[in-house]
């Protein structure tokens, strides 16, 4: 399976035991300007690890970040349009947020690549009702997560703002 395009930087981190090799979605140039925050960080490289190519076992993924991505997504789940969509065809019971990394799956769905579920009532998602899925990966074969571009942005902007603070 090929690859998704998400871009991620990895960058030098001092745990306190010596530095390790971390990843985040922020650019280099954000990062020298405001720096690194914890909560950007998506998950700490395996030592040996090649540098040029990641594989899921190479990454143990970070609580903080996780963390975030969630409350991000049960923030933002009345401005994603495709959402919405799914909750009008289903009308009651529950929609699957999938990973768009996942090719249109057309039945069956690898559960690393569902992020969530969002209860729907009446063909509308229920607010405060995602429940992020614990089996969820960032990084698998088919490369790093990706989210609908509302959410992408609400994510995007709430890194900025927490290294900004």
């Amino acid at each position: 399976m090929a690859r998704n395009d998400r871009q991620v930087f990895r960058y030098q981190v001092d745990f306190g035991g010596g530095e390790r090799d971390v990843v985040s979605l922020l650019e280099p140039d954000w990062v020298f300007q405001h720096g690194l925050h914890p909560d950007a960080v998506l998950a700490v490289v395996r030592e040996g690890a090649d540098p040029n190519v990641l594989a899921p076992a190479d990454v143990q993924e970070i609580g903080p970040f996780l963390r975030l991505l969630s409350r991000v997504i049960f923030e933002s789940i009345d401005k994603c349009d495709s959402l919405r969509r799914e909750a009008e065809i289903q009308g009651n019971g529950y929609v699957y947020l999938l990973d768009e990394r996942s090719p249109d799956p057309g039945g069956r769905v690898n559960p690393a690549d569902i992020l969530g579920a969002i209860e729907v009532s009446n063909g509308k998602p229920v607010a405060g009702s995602y429940q992020h899925n614990p089996r969820h990966q960032l990084l698998t074969a088919a490369g790093w997560f990706r989210l609908p571009s509302e959410i992408e942005q609400a994510l995007q902007s709430r890194l900025r703002a927490r290294t900004e603070n």
